[in-house]
């Protein structure tokens, strides 16, 4: 019996210390919202740790960035320094070195014809003129903006309406066997310039020894503007008939036909009585080239003049 007491006793205190073990959904809810608060301030702690030592390396930084310039700045001044006195002593060393000049002012003399002894060399002063540009104008008065070779009356229509340029130039006596060949040999390298596209000479007829014909179709580039980023340019058909006789050239350029920007919007093709004659090609004024077709009107005579002038220049050597 005291035996079952005591044991009655040992479980009942068991059970007293397991129940005051044991908590309550409170004071569960309670515990975790501690260990949660512990945890926030943990974390913040350590964030501001980190902070802190952001900032500190930061301001380390600026510092390192500080004496570099402040020992930059001292190099710059040191380095001025020594420039200075280098001037400083160049400056002394010229003083040294060079006399001093005193300047006398120049008298003027008059022009005398004496030859006494004792009369000196004198430089004489020269008077430039300057030659007064010309301004130069229309029939009308009306004051030219471009190079006259380029306006009224360089364009010519033959017979036919069509433009044509013409050159007719004596050969120094040259036989006109001669002068084919001065003529053949230009337009051989003519039809192989760089802005060739498809030239030729087409045709030659030396049956008859007192008119011999070269005729040479042209077809390359008329190239108006070009630069690294555009380039502005025709491709430009004519014909080259050259008439040869006994001491005598005639050479003709006709037929010109422009093909401009093949495929664009802006392109045309058309023949040079619609392009560059001077209902097209100048202002209403006639003073000026205009500003689509004058550069066509430019290039054709440029063309025609570098042609004519180097065979004229040929034949008559």
């Amino acid at each position: 019996m005291k035996k079952i007491f005591i044991s009655i006793l040992v479980l009942i205190s068991a059970l007293t210390i397991q129940a005051q073990n044991v908590l309550t959904p409170e004071q569960q809810l309670e515990k975790a919202q501690k260990e949660l608060e512990e945890a926030k301030k943990a974390l913040e702690a350590a964030k501001a740790q980190a902070e802190a030592a952001k900032v500190k390396a930061e301001a380390e930084k600026v510092k390192a960035e500080a004496e570099k310039t402040k020992a930059e700045a001292a190099r710059l001044k040191a380095e001025a320094e020594r420039m200075k006195q280098e001037a400083e002593k160049l400056k002394k060393n010229a003083e040294n070195s060079v006399p001093a000049t005193k300047l006398v002012p120049a008298t003027k003399k008059e022009n005398t014809t004496e030859t006494s002894e004792g009369a000196g060399w004198v430089v004489p002063t020269m008077t430039e003129e300057v030659e007064e540009k010309k301004v130069e104008k229309t029939a009308e008065g009306v004051v030219l903006k471009e190079d006259p070779k380029y306006l009224a009356g360089a364009i010519q229509l033959n017979a036919d309406g069509k433009v044509e340029f013409v050159l007719d130039t004596q050969a120094n006596g040259k036989s006109a066997d001669e002068i084919y060949n001065i003529v053949f040999q230009y337009m051989s390298k003519l039809i192989k310039n760089e802005q060739n596209i498809n030239s030729r000479i087409a045709l030659v007829n030396r049956n008859n020894k007192n008119e011999q014909i070269i005729a040479c179709i042209m077809d390359e580039w008329f190239v108006f503007n070009q630069s690294f980023i555009s380039l502005d340019r025709s491709e430009t058909k004519y014909q080259l008939v050259a008439t040869i006789s006994d001491n005598h050239l005639h050479l003709s350029m006709t037929r010109i036909v422009f093909n401009y920007e093949e495929g664009r919007s802006t392109g045309f093709k058309e023949p040079a009585e619609n392009v560059i004659t001077d209902k097209y090609a100048l202002t209403k004024k006639k003073n000026d080239l205009a500003k689509i077709y004058g550069k066509f009107r430019r290039g054709t005579i440029d063309r025609k003049d570098q042609i004519f002038n180097n065979l004229t220049k040929l034949v008559r050597k």
